[in-house]
């Protein structure tokens, strides 16, 4: 059987953020990489010039020794660099539980999941060349995507900041309200230190940006000596005060992502002499005591909405909403649905708010690398946090787009130390050499992450302006994994063909119609972000690359 000469061979593998959380089973849920394969890429060069950030009036040249040291590569620089020093202090500031914070409940757990994509090839007896074919669909011992996954390796919990801290906070009208992760295991330390790194670096960039005390090293200072003054000397008056402005930035400037503030130190806990503090633990959480050797971070509190909880038709989403009480007591209705172009707005506002977060991580010269709409958390400048996540909310000024789980996240210059991120570029007929931080990587590492948000976007149009006629209609699906694997398998990747298939829906005429806007602006924004890992090489030899900053500068996202 031919079938049997077929030679698997791994294409790329990713790693996606698994939770169970007690409050919402779909949130924190994040892809890591996305499918690859081999086919050959459709020419979209008519319509990306627009999206272009133009790195020479003159062709590449790159014969040239000295082409990324010279203006040439200056001009294309989109990517930051910065201090190397976490100004912020949050990667060395530790909390003591009790005297600076209370958890106050178990919010659910996190572990990821590798999954790997595979292709098949069958050897040529003549030139020993190897042919690139499909493997029987329906045979388990040739499948073309395979699962491993981790189990439960962090745990999510909520908390307060306490005594003089929490007094301080409440004083200046800050949100008390603190988010912890508990990472255990040599996995989970690995994604706690490059989250922290991350982070850490972006912090660091804007604090030096907003306060001059930061800039000196003074927060840094001060946050490296809080767990030993509060120890020792029973006071954390210093490091307070920058944690208030810390904290003040993050609630008051549009800060795209989740802020850290610092790790939560459990040494007291484990040198209990008394030995009930485990006990007192689970009687008051109802969840096993922290593993010893985890590593405990704390973040700013946005709440625990993600996309996965917006991606859902309105109507399905509208009547899960909890009734209201009356005047008398008696329950009332909800009100009614925002107009269609209300919500199609307000969508739109939270594409927005996804570039922007984007934009700015890459400019402190950071990839993501899992983005996905579990990766994505819906937020709010007001106290109720869910607020911004109803299916009756369309106020955009209120909204608050942050990209959290930068476990996988690392600096574009690193890039091309990964061996899955060389493989994978070369899917795409780029050569990346290992330890190198030349154009095509960066480029590489920039498109990955605008190829993943790109079909978070579709999944949050098809789902959430979905007109379903009735609760229990049944659509087709949406998620990313689903979206990939029918734009490639199906459609060979012409968003033309899918536009048609979308077309072919009726729930989706309207969002048809709102993508076909200004000649089809809309589909061109979302053609440019799937397929930016194929545009690549064709970007690079006609001197441009695509970036967040240019697609978010497209009309479509324009304020109207």
């Amino acid at each position: 059987m031919w079938a049997r000469r077929l030679i698997p061979f791994h294409v790329a593998t990713m790693l996606l953020l698994v939770a169970a959380l007690s409050t919402n089973t779909n949130a924190f849920t994040a892809p890591l990489a996305t499918k690859v394969h081999q086919y050959k890429a459709p020419q979209f060069q008519s319509r990306i010039e627009r999206f272009m950030a133009p790195i020479d009036d003159e062709p590449l040249d790159f014969e040239d020794d000295d082409f990324f040291e010279d203006e040439d590569a200056q001009l294309f620089a989109q990517v930051t660099q910065k201090q190397q020093k976490d100004l912020s202090g949050c990667s060395a500031r530790q909390f003591n539980l009790g005297y600076d914070l209370v958890i106050s409940d178990f919010a659910g757990s996190l572990g990821f999941e590798e999954v790997t994509d595979w292709e098949y090839y069958q050897p040529s007896v003549v030139n020993n060349e190897r042919r690139v074919v499909e493997p029987p669909p329906f045979d388990p011992s040739q499948p073309k995507r395979t699962r491993e996954k981790s189990g439960s390796i962090v745990r999510i919990f909520r908390g307060e900041v306490s005594g003089r801290l929490g007094s301080m906070a409440r004083s200046r009208g800050l949100d008390v309200r603190v988010m912890l992760k508990e990472f255990s295991g040599e996995s989970a330390i690995s994604l706690a230190k490059s989250e922290l790194e991350s982070l850490s670096r972006m912090q660091s960039n804007l604090c030096a940006e907003l306060d001059e005390g930061a800039r000196n090293g003074d927060w840094a200072s001060s946050a490296s000596m809080r767990y030993i003054e509060g120890r020792v000397n029973g006071s954390t008056k210093s490091d307070d005060e920058a944690l208030m402005k810390w904290m003040d930035i993050l609630s008051t400037k549009k800060v795209p992502y989740v802020g850290v503030l610092g790790e939560l130190n459990l040494l007291e806990f484990f040198e209990d002499e008394e030995g009930d503090v485990k006990n007192k633990w689970y009687r008051a959480l109802g969840v096993a005591p922290p593993k010893p050797g985890s590593l405990w971070l704390v973040y700013e509190y946005v709440g625990l909405s993600t996309l996965s909880v917006y991606a859902q038709p309105a109507l399905k989403r509208w009547f899960n909403l909890p009734l209201q009480k009356g005047f008398w007591g008696s329950p009332t209705a909800p009100p009614a649905l925002p107009q269609w172009h209300e919500r199609a707005k307000y969508v739109k506002a939270m594409m927005r708010g996804c570039l922007q977060g984007l934009v700015s991580i890459h400019e402190n010269g950071i990839t993501h690398r899992s983005i996905g709409r579990n990766s994505i958390i819906i937020s709010s400048v007001g106290q109720d946090k869910k607020e911004a996540s109803s299916p009756l909310a369309t106020v955009a000024q209120r909204l608050r787009m942050k990209i959290s789980d930068f476990g996988f996240s690392g600096r574009i210059v690193d890039a091309s130390n990964d061996e899955e991120f060389r493989r994978r570029a070369r899917a795409f007929d780029l050569t990346i050499i290992e330890g190198s931080s030349v154009l095509e990587s960066k480029s590489f590492a920039i498109a990955e992450d605008l190829h993943a948000l790109g079909f978070v976007f579709i999944g949050l149009l098809l789902s959430s302006l979905a007109a379903i006629p009735r609760q229990e209609f049944a659509m087709p699906p949406t998620d990313e994994d689903s979206l990939q694997r029918l734009m490639s398998d199906i459609f060979d990747k012409d968003m033309d063909e899918f536009r048609e298939y979308c077309e072919a829906e009726d729930i989706w005429t309207n969002v048809v119609s709102l993508l076909d806007e200004n000649d089809g602006e809309g589909w061109r924004v979302l053609e440019q972000m799937c397929f930016a890992r194929e545009n690549v090489a064709d970007n690079l030899k006609s001197g441009q690359i695509l970036t967040a900053e240019g697609v978010l500068s497209a009309p479509f996202f324009a304020l109207r």
